[in-house]
């Protein structure tokens, strides 16, 4: 499974290792990675580098590490993409609006892909959401299950870095987006006409109809445009102060 390395770039050349063996089926979710003294052994360099690897590794998602008991290749391989673009997002000062846009151009893809793939389980499952979401009270479980609702239009498109990117930028800026969901629901109508787009999206979703899909997800989008702006200049000048 691993082998002595070009000590030149000891680091690149095993977490490349690494990389290949996963992607091969070497090393599975869950499975356990040889000791540090085992691998400083087998490939040739020192412990200290191999720990070095292991702790971006673990930072990445990719591994977890047990203190005491190993290092195993992630559950969660599918995942592991999202907290490092969170981080590439925030360093770049990416607005609100710019993660915004970023998000409208996923999901209407997401959501084309899922009406060309969507099966009859998993548009009960949407609708299922969509029930436990216009039933709850709480405002902060109406947004949960509205984020839960557009990520498994996500899932259901089959395309991960899809969901990644968009589970990404929604972690960025989810305390704005709770506050923009909050001015919509202060307006009776445009609340009442979010929740009848997303039951038009469940339809064309199971009926595989793709272009009313995109449409009402555009539809859907700009209504939360029109508070975007609003929004992003409370939050700034709420950071300035």
């Amino acid at each position: 499974m691993f082998h002595k390395i070009n000590k030149e770039h000891p680091s690149e050349e095993f977490l490349n290792q690494i990389i290949a063996n996963i992607k091969k089926g070497h090393l599975k979710p869950g499975d356990a990675l040889p000791t540090e003294r085992a691998l400083s052994e087998t490939l040739g360099i020192s412990r200290p580098v191999v720990r070095e690897v292991l702790k971006s590794l673990e930072l990445l998602g990719i591994i977890t590490s047990v203190h005491g008991g190993g290092n195993y290749i992630s559950e969660d391989l599918e995942s592991c993409l999202i907290k490092p673009l969170s981080i590439l997002f925030e360093i770049n000062n990416s607005s609100l609006i710019e993660t915004q846009q970023l998000r409208a151009a996923l999901e209407c893809k997401s959501i084309e892909l899922a009406a060309e793939k969507c099966t009859p389980v998993e548009a009960a499952e949407l609708r299922l959401l969509l029930e436990q979401m216009n039933a709850a009270t709480n405002p902060e479980d109406r947004e949960k299950l509205d984020h839960s609702f557009h990520m498994k239009i996500a899932r259901i498109a089959g395309n991960q870095m899809i969901y990644n990117i968009l589970a990404a930028s929604s972690k960025l800026n989810e305390t704005i987006i709770g506050q923009v969901q909050s001015y919509t629901e202060d307006n009776i109508e445009t609340t009442e006409a979010m929740k009848t787009e997303h039951r038009t999206m469940i339809e064309c979703i199971a009926t595989k109809d793709k272009e009313n899909a995109i449409k009402t997800m555009q539809k859907h989008l700009a209504i939360n445009d029109t508070y975007i702006e609003q929004v992003q200049r409370e939050y700034n000048n709420k950071n300035e102060q």
